[in-house]
């Protein structure tokens, strides 16, 4: 399910980091645990567990912030953006049943939110939270947008990642892997093939990458442990699997960082 947020801005003229993903991740966890803790538990210390592996997935992203009215353009070189004391919007995805509908908006519903850094902090009351009804369909292939960077990656022989590039031949196998071991964290593991088949299963496709950029995002910020990961934003891709995989990817994020970073948030053309 996805839940569109208005946030109110406390004063004008705040000073919001443009590496704000990490820190509005930080405050869900938060949030989750103030109001379920062995649900945060179960997020932070197992979330859902594919099967023989040490992969876990907490299957939830979120949309950039949507901030229709800034007290100034961004100029070059600066790392904040100057806000007005007009709304801000962000979408925020869950994969979860519609039962837990009211759990959701109770847990952001007229709460305070502090985004911050060691440079600057925005303070922000959400003013409201609307549930977004998106019906995806049967399994026809559908056309998506990446509206926030989708970070697609092969594991280095030393331990690294090798960010791949959307036009990279490697990058559909490396969705697909990715895609359906967070399909089986879900329904459980029973999908053995090899890659031919699996690349049959979930096909994935570039349409269009003209406006396509690169973003380098910092997780874990202003720690010993800071990393810093790349994906790419603003491409067109055509994915045609199974209705349940696609759902589980729509809703929870596609590739990797979803969850810690707001990563492969995509919008359906």
């Amino acid at each position: 399910m996805r839940f569109r947020l208005t946030l109110k801005p406390q004063t004008t003229r705040q000073k919001l980091t443009l590496n704000y993903y990490y820190p509005f991740s930080s405050w869900v966890y938060a949030r989750i645990q103030e109001s379920d803790a062995d649900y945060a538990a179960f997020l932070h210390q197992q979330g859902y567990q594919l099967e023989n592996s040490a992969k876990n997935f907490k299957h939830f992203t979120f949309s950039k912030f949507d901030i229709p009215h800034k007290a100034k353009p961004i100029e070059k070189g600066e790392d904040f953006i100057l806000l007005s004391d007009r709304p801000i919007f962000i979408t925020v995805s869950f994969f979860i049943d519609k039962a837990a509908e009211d759990f959701i908006i109770g847990l952001f519903k007229n709460q305070r939110i502090n985004i911050y850094n060691k440079k600057y902090q925005a303070d922000f009351v959400i003013e409201s939270v609307e549930s977004l009804a998106i019906p995806l369909g049967d399994a026809l292939p559908k056309r998506y947008r990446a509206t926030s960077p989708m970070v697609i990656a092969e594991k280095r022989p030393d331990g690294n990642d090798d960010y791949l590039l959307p036009t990279d031949p490697r990058f559909s196998l490396y969705f697909a892997i990715n895609l359906l071991d967070k399909y089986e964290s879900v329904y459980g593991k029973g999908m053995q093939m090899d890659t031919a088949s699996l690349e049959k299963l979930i096909g994935f496709k570039l349409i269009e990458a003209d406006r396509m950029r690169s973003k380098l995002i910092a997780i874990k910020q202003d720690r010993d442990d800071e990393t810093k990961i790349k994906g790419y934003e603003n491409f067109v891709f055509e994915l045609n699997a199974p209705a349940q995989v696609i759902e589980v990817g729509f809703y929870g994020g596609f590739g990797k960082f979803t969850s810690s970073a707001g990563m492969g948030f995509c919008e359906i053309l």
